[in-house]
Protein backbone atom coordinates (compact mmCIF):
# COMPACT_ATOMS: atom_id res chain seq x y z
CA UNK A 1 0.00 0.00 0.00
CA UNK A 2 1.27 3.39 -0.97
CA UNK A 3 1.81 6.02 1.56
CA UNK A 4 0.05 9.19 1.05
CA UNK A 5 1.59 12.13 0.09
CA UNK A 6 1.82 15.22 2.72
CA UNK A 7 0.25 18.57 1.45
CA UNK A 8 3.34 20.74 0.88
CA UNK A 9 2.25 24.25 2.59
CA UNK A 10 4.57 26.23 0.86
CA UNK A 11 2.89 25.44 -2.70
CA UNK A 12 0.98 27.85 -4.69
CA UNK A 13 -2.41 25.46 -4.12
CA UNK A 14 -2.64 25.92 -0.22
CA UNK A 15 -1.80 29.37 -0.25
CA UNK A 16 -4.83 30.33 -3.15
CA UNK A 17 -6.85 28.14 -0.60
CA UNK A 18 -9.90 30.63 1.53
CA UNK A 19 -9.11 30.06 4.96
CA UNK A 20 -12.08 32.61 6.41
CA UNK A 21 -13.39 31.46 9.43
CA UNK A 22 -17.02 30.25 8.67
CA UNK A 23 -16.44 29.53 5.13
CA UNK A 24 -16.65 25.24 5.06
CA UNK A 25 -19.89 25.43 7.38
CA UNK A 26 -21.34 27.98 4.52
CA UNK A 27 -19.86 25.54 1.72
CA UNK A 28 -21.42 22.22 3.17
CA UNK A 29 -24.75 24.21 3.56
CA UNK A 30 -24.51 25.24 0.11
CA UNK A 31 -23.81 22.00 -1.40
CA UNK A 32 -26.46 20.13 0.51
CA UNK A 33 -29.29 22.54 -0.89
CA UNK A 34 -27.89 21.84 -4.23
CA UNK A 35 -27.86 17.80 -3.50
CA UNK A 36 -31.55 18.62 -2.75
CA UNK A 37 -33.00 20.39 -6.09
CA UNK A 38 -30.79 17.92 -7.94
CA UNK A 39 -32.51 14.80 -5.94
CA UNK A 40 -36.09 17.04 -6.30
CA UNK A 41 -35.48 17.10 -10.01
CA UNK A 42 -34.60 13.47 -10.49
CA UNK A 43 -38.11 12.93 -8.52
CA UNK A 44 -40.26 15.06 -10.70
CA UNK A 45 -38.39 13.31 -13.91
CA UNK A 46 -39.17 9.89 -12.57
CA UNK A 47 -42.63 10.90 -11.24
CA UNK A 48 -45.38 8.87 -12.79
CA UNK A 49 -47.60 11.61 -14.16
CA UNK A 50 -51.57 11.38 -13.82
CA UNK A 51 -54.28 10.88 -16.08
CA UNK A 52 -55.47 14.24 -15.32
CA UNK A 53 -51.84 15.98 -16.69
CA UNK A 54 -52.17 13.67 -19.29
CA UNK A 55 -54.77 14.54 -20.69
CA UNK A 56 -53.96 18.65 -20.03
CA UNK A 57 -50.86 17.73 -21.88
CA UNK A 58 -52.52 16.10 -24.75
CA UNK A 59 -55.33 18.97 -25.27
CA UNK A 60 -52.46 21.60 -25.01
CA UNK A 61 -50.75 20.29 -27.68
CA UNK A 62 -53.49 19.88 -29.67
CA UNK A 63 -54.69 23.46 -29.29
CA UNK A 64 -51.83 24.59 -29.74
CA UNK A 65 -51.34 23.07 -33.45
CA UNK A 66 -53.33 25.17 -35.71
CA UNK A 67 -55.79 23.48 -38.06
CA UNK A 68 -54.99 21.66 -41.51
CA UNK A 69 -56.61 21.33 -44.15
CA UNK A 70 -57.88 18.00 -43.01
CA UNK A 71 -60.54 19.72 -40.92
CA UNK A 72 -63.71 20.09 -42.53
CA UNK A 73 -64.75 23.07 -40.96
CA UNK A 74 -61.33 24.53 -42.56
CA UNK A 75 -61.30 23.34 -45.85
CA UNK A 76 -65.16 24.92 -46.13
CA UNK A 77 -63.97 28.24 -44.78
CA UNK A 78 -61.30 27.83 -47.38
CA UNK A 79 -63.49 27.33 -50.38
CA UNK A 80 -65.01 30.66 -49.01
CA UNK A 81 -61.85 32.61 -49.53
CA UNK A 82 -60.67 32.23 -45.90
CA UNK A 83 -56.59 32.80 -45.32
CA UNK A 84 -55.22 31.67 -42.20
CA UNK A 85 -54.13 34.36 -40.19
CA UNK A 86 -57.36 36.81 -41.82
CA UNK A 87 -60.09 38.28 -39.78
CA UNK A 88 -63.52 36.49 -40.56
CA UNK A 89 -66.50 38.30 -41.84
CA UNK A 90 -66.72 39.94 -45.35
CA UNK A 91 -64.85 43.30 -44.73
CA UNK A 92 -62.53 41.46 -42.47
CA UNK A 93 -64.32 43.28 -38.86
CA UNK A 94 -64.54 39.87 -36.95
CA UNK A 95 -62.37 37.90 -34.81
CA UNK A 96 -58.91 36.18 -36.09
CA UNK A 97 -58.14 33.81 -33.27
CA UNK A 98 -60.38 31.30 -32.24
CA UNK A 99 -62.98 31.42 -29.46
CA UNK A 100 -61.09 30.08 -26.61
CA UNK A 101 -61.85 26.51 -25.18
CA UNK A 102 -63.14 26.44 -21.30
CA UNK A 103 -62.64 22.95 -20.53
CA UNK A 104 -64.33 21.67 -17.35
CA UNK A 105 -62.15 19.43 -15.13
CA UNK A 106 -64.11 19.44 -12.36
CA UNK A 107 -67.02 17.37 -10.63
CA UNK A 108 -69.17 20.42 -9.96
CA UNK A 109 -72.39 21.09 -11.67
CA UNK A 110 -72.37 24.14 -14.53
CA UNK A 111 -73.65 26.98 -12.51
CA UNK A 112 -71.64 26.28 -9.05
CA UNK A 113 -68.56 28.75 -10.25
CA UNK A 114 -71.58 31.16 -10.89
CA UNK A 115 -72.51 30.29 -7.34
CA UNK A 116 -69.43 30.61 -6.16
CA UNK A 117 -68.67 34.01 -7.21
CA UNK A 118 -72.29 35.30 -5.98
CA UNK A 119 -71.08 34.33 -2.30
CA UNK A 120 -68.23 35.91 -3.00
CA UNK A 121 -69.56 38.74 -3.54
CA UNK A 122 -71.67 38.65 -0.98
CA UNK A 123 -69.38 37.70 1.49
CA UNK A 124 -67.19 41.26 0.30
CA UNK A 125 -70.37 43.12 0.26
CA UNK A 126 -70.61 41.91 3.99
CA UNK A 127 -67.50 42.38 5.03
CA UNK A 128 -67.86 45.62 3.24
CA UNK A 129 -71.24 46.77 5.08
CA UNK A 130 -69.33 45.39 8.14
CA UNK A 131 -66.70 47.69 8.02
CA UNK A 132 -68.82 50.56 6.95
CA UNK A 133 -71.19 50.18 10.34
CA UNK A 134 -68.00 50.07 12.89
CA UNK A 135 -66.53 53.15 10.85
CA UNK A 136 -70.31 54.89 11.89
CA UNK A 137 -69.73 52.96 15.31
CA UNK A 138 -66.02 54.50 15.70
CA UNK A 139 -67.38 58.02 14.47
CA UNK A 140 -70.34 58.12 16.98
CA UNK A 141 -68.35 57.28 19.77
CA UNK A 142 -65.79 59.63 19.05
CA UNK A 143 -68.31 62.53 18.59
CA UNK A 144 -70.01 61.01 21.76
CA UNK A 145 -66.68 61.09 23.50
CA UNK A 146 -66.01 65.16 22.04
CA UNK A 147 -69.86 65.76 23.39
CA UNK A 148 -69.03 63.94 27.15
CA UNK A 149 -65.27 66.43 27.18
CA UNK A 150 -67.42 68.87 26.32
CA UNK A 151 -69.55 68.65 28.97
CA UNK A 152 -67.81 67.80 31.13
CA UNK A 153 -65.37 71.39 30.51
CA UNK A 154 -68.46 73.35 30.52
CA UNK A 155 -69.53 71.92 34.20
CA UNK A 156 -66.15 72.67 35.36
CA UNK A 157 -66.67 76.17 34.25
CA UNK A 158 -69.89 76.58 35.72
CA UNK A 159 -68.32 75.32 39.48
CA UNK A 160 -65.59 77.54 39.04
CA UNK A 161 -67.92 80.28 38.38
CA UNK A 162 -70.15 79.12 41.42
CA UNK A 163 -67.56 78.99 43.55
CA UNK A 164 -66.04 82.23 42.37
CA UNK A 165 -69.82 83.75 43.34
CA UNK A 166 -69.99 82.38 46.40
CA UNK A 167 -66.62 83.73 47.29
CA UNK A 168 -67.82 87.22 46.05
CA UNK A 169 -70.92 86.88 48.29
CA UNK A 170 -68.84 85.73 51.37
CA UNK A 171 -66.88 88.98 50.52
CA UNK A 172 -69.88 91.32 50.61
CA UNK A 173 -71.87 89.88 53.30
CA UNK A 174 -68.63 90.09 55.53
CA UNK A 175 -68.21 93.50 53.91
CA UNK A 176 -72.14 94.01 54.89
CA UNK A 177 -71.76 92.35 58.37
CA UNK A 178 -68.55 94.70 59.38
CA UNK A 179 -71.11 97.83 58.23
CA UNK A 180 -73.40 96.51 60.26
CA UNK A 181 -71.20 96.07 63.39
CA UNK A 182 -69.22 99.09 62.61
CA UNK A 183 -72.70 101.35 62.55
CA UNK A 184 -73.90 99.51 65.45
CA UNK A 185 -70.16 100.24 67.64
CA UNK A 186 -70.64 103.67 66.18
CA UNK A 187 -74.35 104.10 67.05
CA UNK A 188 -73.54 102.65 70.80
CA UNK A 189 -70.90 105.14 71.93
CA UNK A 190 -72.53 107.85 70.37
CA UNK A 191 -75.15 107.27 72.85
CA UNK A 192 -72.81 106.46 75.54
CA UNK A 193 -71.04 110.43 74.73
CA UNK A 194 -74.79 111.47 74.76
CA UNK A 195 -75.73 110.19 78.21
CA UNK A 196 -72.56 111.10 79.54
CA UNK A 197 -72.81 114.44 78.36
CA UNK A 198 -76.25 114.92 79.49
CA UNK A 199 -75.27 113.37 82.83
CA UNK A 200 -71.93 116.17 83.08
CA UNK A 201 -75.08 118.60 82.48
CA UNK A 202 -77.17 117.89 85.16
CA UNK A 203 -74.85 117.66 87.29
CA UNK A 204 -73.73 121.27 86.47
CA UNK A 205 -76.92 122.86 87.24
CA UNK A 206 -76.63 121.26 90.76
CA UNK A 207 -73.54 122.66 91.51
Amino acid sequence: MEEEEEEDYMSDLFIKQDIRPGLPMVRRVKEALQKEEKQKEANEKNRQKSIKEEEKERRDLVLKSALGNENKGFALLQKMGYKSGQALGKSGEGIVEPIPLNIKTGRSGLGHEELKKRKAEEKLENYRQKLHMKKQANEQAADQFRIRFKTKQEERKMEGDLRKSQRACQQLDMQKTLKIYLQTVLETVLQIMTEAYLKEGALDKYV
